[in-house]
């Protein structure tokens, strides 16, 4: 088997042919380009810019921001609730099966819209740039915005329905309260004084949904669960382990050390 025949079989034929005429999900180039486009701006071209320049406010830029990224999770949230979680799917093993239904549609059409939101959320690396907030743009970060782009693009092509869509429902439910978050830090000295108690509290979210996504695809690892796609489980928990191991090794510099000094 040749190279062009391994990437024929890869990107069309196992992926899902419902999504590949839309945007970004013909072939992997896209997402490949904006992921490197992002890696340049954030590892060279952005501090190069901004090295002899003021950093910007963006104050106005960050509530729009911060504003627009936690209502479009909150209505992705919903979204993917309504389009079988209240009515047919659970949160135990689901079988991912390719289907013309008005509901498997729609939560396909979700997945894209969470790949959406992922290209969206890589301002935030942008913003801290912009800002000269250097101290931000740690490796958790990056790689943390970068996965979750790829993990997204995945989901989308080869399995935008069954076990596979649960993990967006926290990761969006998480979003909510952290962007709240983030609005609430850009509204002064005063409100961040206020909520900055309760950023220990976020990151611990951050790593409940963690926790949550590893024991959910765990299940697919099962001998007596088929969620086609199977392989599927051993890409998202070993990037989800690693996110939570990060994490973790953050609260504990951030919260725990500190608290023993």
């Amino acid at each position: 088997m040749g190279v062009m025949d391994i990437y024929h079989y890869l990107v069309d034929e196992i992926s899902d042919p419902r999504v590949s005429d839309w945007p970004f999900m013909s072939n992997p180039f896209g997402i490949v380009l904006i992921s490197l486009a992002y890696l340049f701006f954030v590892l060279y071209f952005g501090p190069l810019y901004m090295k002899d320049r003021k950093p910007h406010a963006l104050v106005k830029t960050m509530i729009c921001y911060n504003i627009s990224i936690a209502t479009a999770s909150a209505v992705l949230f919903y979204g993917i609730l309504t389009s079988g979680y209240t009515t047919h799917l659970s949160m135990g093993c689901e079988p991912f099966v390719i289907s013309d239904d008005s509901m498997s549609l729609s939560m396909a059409r979700w997945m894209w819209w969470i790949l959406i939101l992922k290209i969206a959320e890589l301002a935030d690396t942008v913003i801290f740039i912009l800002r000269k907030k250097y101290n931000q743009i740690s490796f958790l970060h990056v790689y943390h915005h970068t996965a979750t782009l790829v993990l997204a693009w995945i989901t989308c092509k080869y399995a935008p329905g069954g076990m596979w869509t649960f993990v967006m429902l926290p990761n969006c439910a998480v979003h909510v309260v952290m962007y709240m978050y983030y609005l609430c830090a850009c509204l002064g000295p005063k409100t961040q004084k206020i909520i900055t108690p309760w950023k220990k509290y976020v990151t611990r979210l951050q790593l409940i949904q963690f926790a949550i996504m590893t024991v959910h695809t765990f299940q697919a690892l099962l001998p007596s669960c088929e969620p086609t796609r199977k392989p599927l489980a051993y890409i998202y928990m070993s990037q989800v382990a690693f996110m939570f191991y990060m994490f973790l090794d953050y609260y504990r510099k951030s919260y725990l050390q500190k608290k023993i000094k």
